[in-house]
């Protein structure tokens, strides 16, 4: 998630522990808790562009480490505000508690997202990905600002707790949405004679209604958008497919242990077997400008004549207005199947 919702989250979480007293201290070092763990993002190497998405969620997400980040938020705040703004009123013991809970909530909330976090490494080194809220939501992350604002001001914990509680509906709304997709595509894909091998969702930006949904059947991936309107039966904008690739025998020039072919077993991981061939690249499918098209925001390009040399990682396509406006009209059923054809699959 952005930012802004991790610091919100971290904070009102911390705040609903607290009382008038530590109000200030559970604000503070609850959002500086529900930050941290991104700090992970200062890891990468001018050599290696897939460095830093190896390790973007990578440990300091894991649920293992949160009382070891939390003592690290906490040894800071502790720092900054006892040697050097000469405030000793705020003890150790108290900023942990509150800094740890705030770090809690970091990567249980990016598991939410479709992006993959590695929430039980060392034990697992799979990403986990529950497919129920898209990685930017303004309906999340405002009301919980609001009252992390009104708890601070007023120095009660009751204004926090509401507004944890009008984020766990939110989120669970998430889930609910996401089992009225997976039918949705399932039957689709019944009805087309596919046997669905696996699936792949991912609601858009600040909506829980506009999904992309990705499935794979017989060697290829099957892309559509589903709308899922409250109170009504979701519907489908049927996309296009592309041939699945083997990261294993994709460009066989490369040969099998070179760097090139470990970057691209990375990025395959990275993009959860989700990688297909586009505009001389291999690209992550699971994202793209509108929902129901290939239209993919990032990927690789490989040098197949210098296979020792690192991939090149970088942006094919990011989302534009347009593509935003095409996601706000499917949002209010607005968006027609004779509208597809001036935008290029």
């Amino acid at each position: 998630m952005d930012p802004f919702t991790q610091g919100a989250l971290g904070g009102a979480f911390s705040q609903s522990f607290s009382n008038k007293k530590t109000m200030a201290i559970a604000c503070f070092a609850g959002i500086c808790g529900g930050l941290a763990p991104d700090l992970d993002i200062v890891i990468g190497s001018d050599i290696d562009p897939l460095l830093s998405l190896e390790y973007h969620r990578h440990f300091t997400h894991s649920i293992w480490f949160i009382p070891f980040g939390g003592a690290l938020v906490a040894g800071a705040i502790w720092l900054l505000f006892n040697l050097i703004l000469k405030k000793d009123h705020w003890d150790f013991k108290t900023i942990y508690k509150f800094a740890t809970l705030g770090y809690a909530t970091h990567a249980t909330l990016d598991a939410c997202t479709s992006y993959g976090t590695r929430l039980f490494w060392p034990l697992s080194n799979a990403r986990v990905t529950w497919d129920t809220i898209s990685i930017i939501d303004p309906l999340v992350t405002i009301p919980l600002i609001v009252f992390v604002i009104f708890s601070a001001k007023r120095g009660s914990s009751k204004f926090a707790r509401i507004g944890m509680g009008v984020f766990f509906f939110y989120m669970s709304l998430g889930f609910v949405q996401n089992a009225r997709v997976t039918d949705t595509i399932e039957q689709l894909a019944a009805d087309r004679g596919h046997q669905v091998e696996r699936i792949k969702l991912n609601p858009t930006i600040g909506n829980l209604i506009v999904w992309r949904a990705v499935y794979q059947y017989d060697g290829n991936y099957y892309v559509n958008a589903v709308v899922a309107q409250p109170f009504k039966s979701p519907s489908i904008l049927e996309g296009t497919s592309v041939p699945a690739i083997d990261p294993e025998t994709i460009y066989p020039e490369i040969g099998t242990d070179s760097v090139a072919r470990n970057d691209i077993r990375r990025f395959n991981y990275f993009a959860q077997g989700y990688l297909f061939e586009h505009n001389g690249g291999l690209a992550d499918l699971r994202y793209s400008a509108e929902p129901h098209k290939v239209q993919p925001i990032w990927g690789i390009r490989v040098d197949r004549n210098n296979p020792d040399h690192h991939v090149e990682y970088g942006n094919f396509r990011g989302p534009d207005g347009r593509a935003l406006d095409t996601t706000w009209d499917m949002m209010w059923g607005d968006y027609t199947p004779e509208q597809k054809s001036d935008i290029a699959p």
